[in-house]
């Protein structure tokens, strides 16, 4: 009787309790795991959030019309060009990104127009320069080209 009283429940319990200390201690052994790879996950989450800031400034989420003015502007005077007219045109959505044109018209000698192009491909932001179209120079040298510069935008 004192077997089947006494000892049977005690031995189920104790098998109970065994198997939640094993339960528990895998739980703890787990969490010890991944409490010595957090470091890593943070040193990788703070890599990828410095690039995403990068890739931010490349394709940003909004047009920014005064950036870009002011990049065309900086250059155009860097590489002795005259900026004659920036018309934005109007947006056009892809699958991942919004393409925002602008109608450019600039004035300088070929070598001039040469490397301010050369630049706005070489900026940190994502630029494309399409349909490009020179006049002959004047006399003194100077052509009227006609462009579309594209400014990327990120549609998320």
């Amino acid at each position: 009787a004192y077997i089947k009283y006494f000892w049977l429940p005690t031995a189920d319990k104790i098998e109970q309790t065994k198997a939640e200390i094993k339960t528990t201690e895998d739980k703890i052994n787990k969490a010890k795991s991944q409490a010595v790879r957090l470091p890593k996950i943070q040193k990788e989450i703070e890599t990828l959030n410095e690039q995403a800031i990068e890739a931010e400034k490349r394709l940003p989420k909004s047009r920014d019309l005064p950036a870009v003015i002011t990049a065309v502007s900086v250059l155009a005077r860097k590489y002795n060009v005259q900026l004659n007219a920036f018309q934005p045109g109007g947006q056009k959505a892809e699958q991942y990104f919004i393409e925002n044109p602008y109608q450019i018209n600039i004035r300088g000698n070929y070598h001039d127009v040469g490397r301010f192009l050369a630049a706005i491909a070489l900026e940190q932001r994502i630029y494309n320069v399409r349909t490009v179209t020179y006049s002959p120079p004047d006399q003194q040298g100077k052509a009227t080209v006609s462009f579309t510069l594209v400014a990327y935008q990120y549609k998320g």
